[in-house]
Parts: C-alpha cells; sequence; structure tokens
C-alpha cells in the first residue's frame, strides 16, 4: 500500500494550551495500524483547536493526500448535531420536547399519534431500524441509499406504517429513522428544511464553516472519497445479502451510490475534524460555550439507563465514564464511505474528533479518544 508513504500530518493551533510532543507520532502510528485509506484527527478546547492531524489518502485514484481541511462522513454523529439543534429550538420555543408529534404531524398513522421528540431523540419512540430489505438490490425501489427522494412523503414511506418495535416510552431501541421523523418536525416547527437548520442553528452560530449535509448531487470542495476494506465487504455481504458493494480487485472498493437524503438528521452530515472537534468543545462550561446551561442540562442529563448495547442517553448524546472513570459525552457513526467519533470531555474540557473514510475502520473510536484524553489533559 504505496500510499501510505504520502501522509500528511498538521499540527493545529488557536488553544492556549501547547500540543503534546507525542501527539503526532501517536497519530502517524494509529493511522499505521488501521486497515484506512485516509485518518483525520482533531482535538479542541473551549478556547480553539489545540491539534489536528490527516494521514493518508482522501483519494485513491487520484493520489490526493489527506489534509486537516478534508471532509469526512459524520454517519451516526450527525444525530448529536441534530440533537444539538433541537435543544436550541426549544430554548426559542419552537418544539416542546413532550407534546406529542401529532401537533405538528397531523396526518401520522395512528400508531405515532402520541409519541414524543424526547421519545425519538432517545431512541424510545419504538420507530424500527434499517432491516436486510432496506439494503438489499432486489427490493421495490432497490436499496434505501440509492433512491432519488423527491418529497417528504416518499421518505415517511420508508417507514412510518411499520408495526414498532415497542410501545413508545417503554423500550430503548436504536433507529435512525425515528430521526428521521424527528427531523420533520423539526422542519415544520422551524419552518425550514433540515439542512437550512442545521446551517443557522448549528453552522453559523458555531462558525463550523464545512459542516454541511452529504449531498450526492452537489460538489462539496474537499469531500473526501469514500470506501470499503476487503473485511467491510465480507461482513455486509454476510449481514445483508444482496446489498454489499461488488468484489475488490485489491485492498479497497469504491463505496457507489450512497444518498442520505432519507436520513440528513441520522447519518448524512459532512465536516472537517478541527470543525467536528470545535463543535464538542462549543458544550462545555465557560466563557466560549455555544449553548446554554439549560440546553446543557438538557442534552447531557441522562434519560435512559444503560444497557449492554447502549450507555445512557441524554438528548441524543451517549453519557458514560471512560475505563478511567473520566465523564465523556459522545456518539460514534459508521456509514458507507466513513467511520466517525466524537468525544466530549466534561472534566478535562477536551473535544476529541476522528473519522476515516472506509465503513467500520477504526472499529473502536472510543478507546483510542481516551488515550487523546490522557495525552492532553
Amino acid at each position: 500500500m504505496a500510499f501510505r508513504e504520502d501522509e500528511r500530518a498538521s499540527a493545529g493551533a488557536g488553544g492556549s494550551a501547547p500540543a503534546p510532543a507525542g501527539a503526532d507520532p501517536w497519530a502517524r502510528t494509529f493511522f499505521e495500524a488501521h486497515d484506512a485509506p485516509a485518518l483525520s484527527f482533531a482535538v479542541a478546547r473551549g478556547d480553539g483547536l489545540a491539534w489536528c492531524a490527516a494521514h493518508g489518502m482522501a483519494d485513491l485514484e487520484f493520489a490526493v493526500p489527506a489534509s486537516t481541511e478534508h471532509l469526512f462522513r459524520l454517519g451516526s454523529v450527525s444525530k448529536i448535531v441534530t440533537a444539538t439543534a433541537a435543544a436550541r429550538l426549544v430554548s426559542r420555543g419552537l418544539v416542546e420536547l413532550d407534546t406529542p408529534i401529532s401537533y405538528w404531524l397531523p396526518d401520522l398513522p395512528h400508531h405515532h399519534r402520541q409519541t414524543t421528540l424526547r421519545q425519538l431523540f432517545t431512541h424510545t419512540g419504538g420507530v424500527r431500524h434499517y432491516l436486510p430489505k432496506d439494503l438489499a438490490g432486489d427490493g421495490p425501489g432497490g436499496p434505501v441509499i440509492q433512491r432519488r427522494y423527491a418529497s417528504r412523503a416518499e421518505i415517511l414511506a420508508l417507514f412510518i406504517d411499520d408495526e414498532l418495535v415497542a410501545e413508545p416510552g417503554t423500550r430503548v431501541s436504536y433507529s435512525s429513522y425515528g430521526y428521521t421523523l424527528a427531523s420533520l418536525v423539526m422542519e415544520v416547527a422551524a419552518g425550514q428544511d433540515f439542512v437550512a437548520l442545521v446551517a443557522d442553528e448549528i453552522a453559523r452560530p458555531f462558525a463550523l464553516a464545512s459542516l454541511c449535509a452529504d449531498d450526492v448531487q452537489a460538489i462539496v470542495p474537499g469531500r473526501v472519497s469514500g470506501y470499503y476494506t476487503a473485511r467491510e465487504m465480507a461482513f455486509l455481504a454476510a449481514a445483508a445479502p444482496g446489498a454489499a458493494p461488488p468484489p475488490a480487485s485489491g485492498d479497497y472498493t469504491n463505496m457507489g451510490l450512497s444518498n442520505p437524503a432519507f436520513c440528513w438528521a441520522g447519518a448524512g452530515l459532512l465536516a472537517s475534524m478541527p470543525d467536528l472537534a470545535r463543535f464538542g468543545a462549543a458544550h462545555l462550561e465557560g466563557p466560549h460555550a455555544g449553548i446554554t446551561d439549560a440546553e446543557r442540562a438538557l442534552l447531557f442529563t441522562p434519560l435512559t439507563e444503560g444497557t449492554g448495547q447502549q450507555p445512557p442517553l441524554g438528548l441524543g448524546w451517549r453519557v458514560d465514564e471512560d475505563r478511567q472513570g473520566r465523564p465523556r459525552w459522545h456518539h460514534a457513526g459508521t456509514t458507507p464511505g466513513g467511520r466517525c467519533g466524537l468525544v466530549v470531555y466534561p472534566e478535562q474540557g477536551l473535544s476529541i474528533a476522528l473519522a476515516s473514510n472506509t465503513f467500520a475502520t477504526p472499529g473502536d473510536v472510543l478507546g483510542p479518544a481516551s488515550e487523546l484524553a490522557a495525552m492532553f489533559g
């Protein structure tokens, strides 16, 4: 894999404390140990970016070295961007978390009419997650990630009439479709489409110039190309027959068409890692905070019990401790062409972001974030 010889790293500045001397060697070693075309890292404090680095290739076919300015797919890390936007709408009185969503969407089927935004943001709304039929190529309309969506009705039709997996409010059951439903409520309440809402509530107020939708039809400067590894393709073939990308002729294959327009809120956003780290840091207490104390309490007060598969949840954010007992707020994401993680350590005043341009590498994003927290803390 000769492209690894073209790695690029960039130590960032902007925060008050200098980056530890070991940060750049750590990033290089981590990249060399993981099978991803590119990896990007960033650490921010409340007063700005503390460090960033990027290694590998943003595009293999054109041999474009990865830089810290490249935009990576956030996958389900998009959910916490959505949750923070919702908290800001609550502060403005545009939404109320415990009002039935039928107040905004009166034509919903009966089994969704009493569901609340609080339930959708904590995965207790009973809405199903993806099934193999959603990703298989032999179903009506083809895989959901390869369709065009002309209306909200077409998006809702993917899941809205399906049976609930549990009575709303009774069980945590992870659902990206639940976030899609929540985003449609937010659109009606705010009077604008979701992508514009994210720009107005998050990107511009938090000065995150790179945060945007992963629109497959738009020209997005700096967006990395996405890939699957051979190991990831084998996993997909076993999990969803008919949905896996074609066999690779080498170590990687192109991700193919993946249109997240049906799930902007749950898995459809892009950002550079410095901007993602700044987004996380905007939630820390202090003079540079981008949210209010009330919004912070709303986002990070646990609302669910932890399970074997899911830590306790605030409003969208996962709220727990790492193995060293340090409190953290976090989320990870996996999507075609992107693996991402954001971890905020409130007591250390650190926000740590990392991403690759392949489906599921690195598998663990919390471990490296913990190592960086120890280094920068």
